[in-house]
């Protein structure tokens, strides 16, 4: 029965209107692996897919750094109606459709680390081109106005969103801590000296860190808390879309499913994996020049892609799988399910593992960034 026919019969009996269906959430790319969660899988993207990748071409690209050797191309993201993208001098907001810019903040003699996008914020981490200091900062994703921003007392690699908290990893050269700070101000909200993520995530609002000679704790991301501990050396290498496990390596330098309320283990591998991408059915993972597909229940091999140069990471949206290889090889597009090759055959990189959301593919190479659609 048609919508209209529906409504006419509502009012005839005088029954009450049903809701509207919710809208479809946006498809977006908000931080580097998709979410805190660093599963590198969009599982809202409906409009880049299988019956339509085939068709798309490059669109329009834009450089990512300027002159100064301090600065280096970061991988972009997509959300609020923009793309924003390390540019040179600075950081930049760009038309998804056009690539126009449409707003820039300078950084003068600054480098871009990691950039987040949640509750209409954008949260950079950046570092002085003497390489001893980093700052975090906060702008308006709208309109690049800056809120806030804080010298952080040591130099730092690594940064995650997730439920208005910032979180940030040290250098290992320098003070070994972990330090959260409120994404609204900039407050400090807790540090854990000694600590470290080693592929900072979190899985449903938890953290896995470890500290040195003491083994490895879970702690929650708004308290820095501990949940639970292991005297194991686990570090996490992504987790599931869900939040629910943590993939990690430690057991034996192999890949290993474990619980991420409790420690416990679903499931262990031979598999060495540095990173992972993770959907709810599927392990993927980047290995010597192939890309090797895991049953996620069970830790099983199901099948492998073959690349043309060494593997980079993966990403899944749309109900396909990219993936990048080498400097400036083809970018191998596949079924996520299936392994079926599809067009593919852009230029990528390595080590900028691809975007997608709305419907376009972003990749850059940390010199430029491109489009296709």
């Amino acid at each position: 029965m048609n919508s209209f026919l529906i409504a006419a019969l509502t009012a005839a009996l005088g029954l009450p209107t049903p809701p509207a269906p919710a809208p479809a959430p946006a498809s977006e790319w908000a931080q580097t692996g998709y979410g805190p969660g660093l599963t590198f899988y969009n599982p809202v993207e409906s409009r880049l897919t299988g019956a339509t990748v085939d068709a798309v071409a490059l669109r329009w690209e834009i450089p990512t750094h300027g002159s100064p050797e301090c600065e280096v191309g970061r991988e972009p993201l997509a959300g609020y109606g923009h793309v924003f993208t390390s540019d040179p001098g600075g950081i930049g907001a760009y038309d998804p459709a056009t690539g126009d810019r449409r707003w820039h903040v300078d950084l003068k003699r600054r480098g871009v680390t990691r950039m987040a996008l949640a509750d209409g914020l954008l949260a950079t981490l950046t570092y002085a081109c003497d390489n001893q200091h980093s700052f975090l900062t906060a702008f308006r994703a709208a309109t690049g106005a800056r809120l806030w921003e804080i010298p952080l007392g040591a130099p730092t690699q690594d940064m995650i969103v997730d439920r208005g908290v910032i979180v940030v990893d040290t250098r290992p050269d320098f003070e070994t801590s972990t330090v959260a700070h409120r994404l609204a101000t900039g407050a400090r909200l807790w540090k854990l000296f000694g600590t470290r993520g080693d592929g900072l995530l979190s899985a449903n609002g938890r953290l896995l860190l470890r500290t040195e000679g003491e083994g490895s704790r879970a702690v929650d991301v708004k308290t820095g808390t501990t949940i639970w501990r292991t005297p194991q050396d686990w570090y996490a290498v992504g987790s599931n879309p869900s939040g629910s496990r943590f993939y990690i390596r430690g057991l034996g330098g192999g890949l290993a499913a474990i619980d991420s309320a409790n420690g416990n283990r679903a499931w262990e591998s031979t598999w060495p994996a540095p990173s992972v991408t993770a959907d709810d059915r599927f392990v993927y993972f980047p290995r010597y020049r192939s890309v090797i597909t895991l049953d996620a229940r069970t830790g099983k091999k199901l099948w492998s892609v073959h690349l043309p140069d060494a593997a980079g990471q993966p990403v899944r949206a749309g109900q396909l799988l990219y993936s990048p290889s080498g400097l400036g090889s083809a970018l191998s597009i596949v079924d996520a399910t299936t392994g079926q090759a599809k067009k593919g055959g852009m230029p990528s990189d390595q080590n900028y593992p691809p975007a997608v959301a709305g419907g376009r593919l972003f990749l850059t190479d940390g010199n430029r960034l491109r489009a296709y659609f």
